[in-house]
């Protein structure tokens, strides 16, 4: 089974990234890559009820951030490489990742694990969007680990 279209959801974290560069391996140069970052609506929320910013100026500044660092993580990834497409929405991360991938007919999903917890995988992804995705998702979804890293040429 060759896979040629993964959807990547990224939050620009090294980890994130690594997966980045697993989903560009493994599609190769014929394939198609598409980036997804998700504005947690309950952030913006929260800084708003904390007189933070109001909800359309943080949403704003959240959203032009993502996109400078989308164009900077496309553009630090080296030629040849496959397709890249981008998009950023806003909701609840797991639920968007999983909309997205519905919506648009994805394969597989691919995302970085977070490192922070040390113990056994339940630990690892307990709680979090990792493992959001992959208890509720109906498609082959990769978890790439911390220490993971691109094959040599």
């Amino acid at each position: 089974m060759k896979i040629q279209d993964v959807l990547v959801p990224i939050d620009f974290s090294i980890n994130s990234m690594r997966a980045v560069e697993f989903a560009v391996a493994l599609v190769g140069e014929t394939g198609e890559v598409c980036l997804l970052h998700v504005i947690d609506a309950e952030f913006v929320t929260r800084l708003a009820e904390e007189g933070f910013s109001d909800p359309e100026a943080a949403l704003a500044r959240l959203r032009d951030k993502a996109e400078a660092k989308m164009a900077e993580a496309v553009a630090a990834l080296p030629e040849p490489r496959p397709q890249m497409e981008s998009m950023i929405v806003v909701g609840k991360p797991f639920t968007e990742i999983l909309r997205v991938a519905a919506d648009l007919d994805f394969p597989m999903i691919v995302l970085g694990m977070q490192g922070r917890r040390l113990g056994d995988i339940e630990d690892l992804l307990f709680g979090s969007t990792a493992e959001k995705v992959l208890r509720a998702a109906r498609i082959p979804v990769v978890c790439v680990p911390p220490r993971w890293a691109p094959p040599a040429d």
